[in-house]
Order: structure tokens, then sequence, then C-alpha cells
């Protein structure tokens, strides 16, 4: 039997080369700052699972002082070779190297869903965020086909679950572009031609949006991914992990809740 790998070891290797295809497109960046900093600019922001820097370079731009962290080494060579400040580590199981409350914002695109440990990467982000900071953060439809470690996790109804859980009040929520048409349908029924055409797939989703947001409800399985804008609860928020760590300790009287 092979002795067992060392956790951070595996995600640095499973991420070194990750952006060698490439980033994010600006619009897709850009958008997310017009959206969630260009009435409230922050003074300080971190982004974790900063690539190479395509995020950072547009903050920067902005007059932000900008600080990134990823599991990608050769993303953050990047990073440095055009002046952006940035450290590799693997926010699943290494401390973020700042400060209590150093940052007014934190910002992470479509980095949660890879982590083997995003509660602890959360209560991490909350620790270096000031009580009553932004944090921005966006995670794929699973309906886009994405891969997760956790699939149920990042079923918008649990996700957001996780994220007050974990310490973050939800202010709103803005989605990015669409699902193809066809995943509107019954799987059985998303290779049929005329089905999932635009007339058909693409004008159900069109009303059953419309009729969702009339009703002032989320309508989340027509996106392609929602990004979070969410505050920090700060110290007031107890640490669920310490007391259900308690409760689960042979012989203490609350081991069952009613």
């Amino acid at each position: 039997m092979s002795p067992p790998q060392d956790p951070r070891q595996i995600a640095l290797a499973a991420h070194r080369d990750y952006y060698e295809a490439g980033s994010y497109n600006d619009d897709r960046l850009a958008w997310t700052i017009h959206e969630f900093l260009s009435d409230r600019k922050p003074r300080k922001i971190l982004e974790v699972g900063c690539g190479d820097g395509a995020m950072l370079r547009l903050l920067v731009a902005q007059g932000i002082d900008a600080t990134g962290v990823d599991a990608s080494s050769s993303g953050i060579e990047r990073c440095k070779t055009t002046g952006l400040n940035a450290q590799c580590l693997d926010v699943s199981v290494d401390g973020l190297p700042f400060a209590d409350d150093e940052f007014d914002a934190v910002l992470s695109l479509e980095t949660l869903e890879h982590l083997m440990n995003p509660y602890y990467a959360l209560q991490e982000v909350r620790r270096v965020l000031i009580p009553g900071g932004r944090f921005l953060c966006s995670v794929p439809n699973p309906l886009s086909g994405h891969p997760y470690l956790y699939p149920g996790l990042f079923e918008y109804p649990n996700f957001r679950r996780f994220l007050e859980q974990s310490g973050f009040a939800i202010e709103r929520v803005a989605p990015w572009q669409k699902v193809s048409r066809e995943m509107i349908l019954p799987p059985r029924l998303r290779k049929v031609p005329v089905l999932r055409s635009r007339l058909v797939a693409g004008g159900i989703r069109k009303i059953i949006e419309k009729l969702y947001l009339t009703a002032g409800l989320f309508p989340s399985f027509c996106y392609w991914l929602w990004t979070f804008d969410c505050k920090n609860q700060g110290k007031d928020h107890k640490d669920v992990f310490q007391g259900v760590s308690a409760q689960t300790r042979p012989g203490s009287p609350c081991h069952f809740s009613k």
C-alpha cells in the first residue's frame, strides 16, 4: 500500500499549470467590477484564485490595492513578472498569510468548487476580512456541466445555506449569462431537435425566467453562474465548527439535538 499523499501537494500539483490554456475573458471580469465595485470601490482587496492575474490587472488599473493567491505556481509566476502582488498557496490547507481584518473586500471567482476544504477557506476569508466587509464569490450552475469535488454543495439553495452557515450574510445575487436553452428541458427530451430549438426551449426558458422574476424569485437554473455579494458578519457570528464538534464528543449532553 502506498503512503497517503499530502493534500497540499496534491492540490499544488493538480493546479500547477491550470491557466496554461488561458483565463477568463476581460468582459466577464469587467462586468464583475462594474456590477459590484463601481458604487463602492474597496481600498484593499484580496482575490482568492487569482490565476495569472487577469482580474488583478483590472483592479490595479482602477487604483485599488489588490493582492492575489492561487494554487497555480505558473499562474503566480505570470503575476509576478508583470509586477502584481500574488502568492502561491492552497487555501484549503494553508492559512492566508495576512493579518486579521486586513482587507475590506475579498473576491473569489469560480474557485470554491475546486477546493478540498471550502469551509476552511471561507473561515480564512472571514478572518482577513474586516467585519462588515464584502465577499464576492461566484460558482457555476451544476447544469452547465462544470465538474465539482462536492456536486451537491454547489446546488443553488445548498450553496446559499453554506455561505450563511459560514458567517456571511447574502445581500444579493446576480447571474452571468444563461445556460444552454435545452437545459431547461428534462434530460430525455434534450436531444429532440424541435424541442431544443430557440423557439421552443428558448421560449420556455424566457417565460419561466420572467415568471420567477415577476414573483420576486431568483430563477437560478436559468443562468450559467451566480455571483454572491456577501457581508462578513464578523466575530458576532458563532463558529459552527466549534459548536458542532463539542456536540459530537462522546458523553456530550447535546449529542442529539431536538
